[in-house]
């Protein structure tokens, strides 16, 4: 578990930290704590965290700003918002913000907060089984599209492909959320990486640019549907 602390007062940070120390240890999960001082500093940062404690106010930045480049970045990060400053939550709520922390924080306080990012995590991941035996854990968010072809099952990731044990139905079984959709028998689409729409065949985004996905004959109504309520938008297609 990454997480990472983005504050201008290095007493607060000492703070926070031994109360993150205290949370994972109390559980026995393994972590790594980052400290940044600024919001330049961590956004410079050539690796993903899966939960960031974010100042909104911060000496060289707007915390909103970097909440949204965050975001940007890996849509998958929990952002903690802590902060003294009420008059930006406005403007916070336009982001996915897991929890607003009031400083001075509690141990209570920041306990509540990691066990409702851990939650969301948590929900977010599946298990599968791979055809060598191997066991994975995969966000549902990170798939890109699953295949069935030739009696196997690949599940297409950001940057891996894993050939596993459960059959496609079992697939749809697990893969509910809203942006999962069905455009053909042999696939499941993430429709987050859907980067333009024919009403028979689709194209994904980097790195399966080169990739397109038909839609069966039966399945168009429902997958236009279905993809144009996902982007809200009152799109025609010819």
């Amino acid at each position: 578990m990454k997480t990472a602390i983005c504050d201008d007062e290095k007493e607060f940070r000492k703070i926070l930290l031994n109360h993150i120390n205290s949370y994972f240890e109390q559980r026995g999960i393994d972590f790594e704590c980052y400290e940044f001082s600024s919001g330049e500093a961590l956004l410079s940062q050539n690796q993903n965290f899966d939960i960031v404690f974010l100042d909104i106010e911060l000496g060289d930045s707007n915390g909103i700003d970097i909440a949204k480049q965050i975001q940007q970045k890996n849509k998958n990060t929990i952002i903690l918002i802590v902060t003294s400053y009420h008059q930006y939550l406005d403007a916070a709520m336009d982001l996915k913000v897991t929890r607003y922390i009031d400083k001075p924080v509690t141990q209570n306080r920041i306990y509540a907060a990691l066990d409702k990012a851990l939650s969301e995590i948590n929900e977010n991941i599946i298990t599968l089984h791979m055809k060598d035996r191997r066991v994975i854990r995969v966000k549902q968010s990170d798939i890109v599209y699953v295949e069935a072809k030739l009696k196997k099952v690949t599940v297409y990731t950001f940057d891996k492909e894993y050939v596993i044990k459960e059959s496609l139905k079992e697939l749809h079984d697990i893969l509910t959320a809203a942006y999962f959709a069905v455009p053909h028998s042999s696939y499941i689409v993430n429709l987050n990486y859907v980067r333009d729409f024919k009403r028979d065949e689709f194209s994904l985004d980097k790195p399966y640019e080169n990739e397109k996905i038909y839609v069966a004959t039966r399945k168009q109504a429902e997958f236009k549907r279905k993809f144009l309520d996902f982007i809200g938008e009152d799109l025609s297609y010819e």
